[in-house]
């Protein structure tokens, strides 16, 4: 193994680190030698590249990787990643797929892809436009993992309008009904902004298990029923994990949510 090789080892050892760690640590399960492991770090200190704690001479990452991350973020370009899976979804599933993203309380969506058959031509899903919290699930399935000042804070803002007899406009009740959300999983809309017209949302997670966007199949409500709905849901999850890997989440257990 090169010297480059072991600094990467090592970088990826403390990246994946929940505290700042010691040498013999680093050493133990690295399976290196104490006087290599002190002279990568110290070529790594005076980049920068990690950090020392002068009191108990632990190691962790430093702020030049959060400044080669910040460039990252700079240029990452979302929906370039996501484009594949939303596609893969469309493909799978015949219906209109959706990526929505979550800023400054708000849920726009910023991507979407339809089936070449069009089969649910009469509604649509407009890029830049902001979902509705409270009736679409892409926005209650991101909601639902705010923390809940902010969760509150949206809710009960304002009155929350009725689109159809199914939308909740009860506070109390929406607030109950994202607590389910986040047991589950997943969201689902019941014809809430538009009669006739359903959907599956995912939540998909950062670096740090922050849910910041989901990803939603939308139809008609002879697409999307009973009978296929589990199928569905499996597929929104999976998906959603693969892209949420792909942003750097490191899972831990997921459970996938029951569909009752």
């Amino acid at each position: 193994m090169t010297s480059i090789e072991k600094s990467v080892e090592i970088l990826n050892y403390l990246s994946n680190a929940k505290e700042s760690v010691r040498v013999s640590e680093i050493c133990s399960k690295l399976l290196l030698p104490k006087s290599t492991v002190h002279r990568i770090l110290n070529i790594l200190l005076s980049l920068s590249l990690v950090s020392k704690e002068k009191d108990t001479s632990k190691y962790r990452l430093g702020l030049q990787v959060l400044k080669y991350a910040n460039s990252f973020n700079d240029s990452f370009d979302f929906r370039e990643i996501a484009k594949p899976i939303l596609k893969k979804i469309c493909k799978e599933t015949e219906l209109t797929t959706y990526l929505t993203g979550w800023y400054n309380g708000h849920s726009i969506c910023i991507d979407s892809v339809r089936p070449p058959r069009i089969i649910n031509t009469h509604f649509s899903v407009e890029i830049n436009k902001e979902m509705p919290f409270h009736c679409t699930s892409s926005s209650k399935v991101i909601l639902a993992y705010q923390p809940s000042e902010e969760i509150k804070r949206i809710i009960y803002k304002k009155p929350l309008k009725k689109y159809t007899p199914k939308t909740i406009v009860d506070p109390k009740k929406l607030e109950e009904h994202l607590s389910k959300i986040k047991e589950n999983g997943f969201a689902f809309c019941n014809e809430e902004l538009e009669m006739g017209v359903k959907a599956v949302a995912a939540p998909i997670r950062n670096i740090h298990g922050k849910v910041i966007a989901s990803i939603t199949v939308v139809g008609l409500s002879n697409r999307i029923h009973s009978n296929n709905i589990g199928k569905l849901i499996k597929i929104m999850l999976t998906s959603t994990r693969q892209l949420s890997k792909m942003l750097g989440y490191k899972e831990n257990n997921i459970i996938l949510g029951s569909t009752k």
